[in-house]
């Protein structure tokens, strides 16, 4: 099926890996709940069999496109009202999808959901409004309804920024920048859990030898010492769709960002540790990093 679009929205559709997961999530989740309904079928004092999906920031409606099939009623929102335009027509055939222009916060389900369907991802849940959504809409959320994506996993890694500015690394940018540690696992949501939208983490870093191998002869600071600067950190974020399929960044879905901090210069046996901060779904401006203790 061809989808019309917004030239932002066509990006996310040629995004064919992240479109992937999430139809396989979807189907996962579809084919159980058809199997479990079978058996449900059963039970006449069960009142309503009705499935009901939400597609939260639905975009284009290409996920709703996906669950067409298994619910009997998808109500599909979005706040973007020229996006919201192309929805209707792309899924004006589709008489279980009802499309709403709205904000989720405040929008008046007239149902309880089987399933929640939200990509408003960002890394770390920075950007987006992913988890006050969330913490809104789960409130009409069946007692053993599911969202995709499950969750997320976020890790970070010391670097050496070129240029120490807060920027993605996606399709239309090339940082440069030089890895200093290994990946440090720093926090993990589950979206069915009540999340509070004021982050804040200590994370301790160590300087990796095997990286430091391949770091520039300029950015050492002493050759004898072993110290090397460092000016930032790269966040990653995992996406965990369910229990079987976790996705890592691709170019529309969570790419990974790097972050200025306090330039320092460390050696191989210290340890630095970072608080770092943000409002979730209040964007990258209230990103906050301070040096707790750089190990000298």
């Amino acid at each position: 099926m061809k989808f019309k679009a917004t030239s932002y929205h066509l990006n996310l559709l040629k995004d064919t890996e992240r479109l992937a997961v999430f139809k396989e999530a979807i189907d996962d989740f579809g084919n159980d709940l058809n199997d479990s309904n079978l058996d449900s079928e059963l039970d006449s004092n069960l009142e309503d069999n009705s499935k009901i999906a939400f597609d939260l920031g639905c975009g284009s409606g290409v996920l709703s496109y996906f669950a067409k099939d298994y619910f009997d009623k998808i109500i599909a929102i979005d706040l973007n009202s020229k996006i919201i335009k192309y929805t209707k027509e792309n899924l004006a055939e589709f008489d279980n999808i009802e499309v709403y222009c709205s904000d989720v916060i405040g929008f008046d389900f007239d149902y309880k959901a089987d399933l929640i369907i939200c990509e408003m991802l960002d890394t770390g849940l920075i950007d987006e409004e992913e988890v006050p959504v969330l913490n809104y809409a789960k409130n009409f959320l069946k007692e053993d309804g599911k969202i995709i994506p499950q969750g997320i996993i976020n890790s970070a890694e010391l670097i050496y920024m070129k240029s120490p500015f807060i920027q993605y690394e996606d399709k239309g940018a090339n940082p440069k920048y030089e890895v200093l540690s290994d990946s440090v696992v720093f926090s993990e949501f589950d979206f069915l859990d009540d999340i509070d939208e004021n982050f804040s983490k200590n994370i301790k870093f160590k300087l990796s030898e095997r990286l430091f191998d391949e770091v520039d002869e300029v950015d050492k600071v002493d050759e004898v010492e072993n110290r090397v600067i460092v000016n930032g950190i790269k966040l990653t974020t995992f996406t965990k769709l369910n229990d079987n399929i976790i996705s890592g960044p691709s170019p529309m879905l969570n790419p990974c960002l790097l972050i200025p901090i306090d330039e320092v210069a460390i050696g191989f046996d210290d340890i630095l540790e970072i608080e770092l901060s943000y409002v979730m779904g209040q964007g990258i401006e209230t990103i906050r990093t301070k040096i707790i203790d750089n190990g000298c």
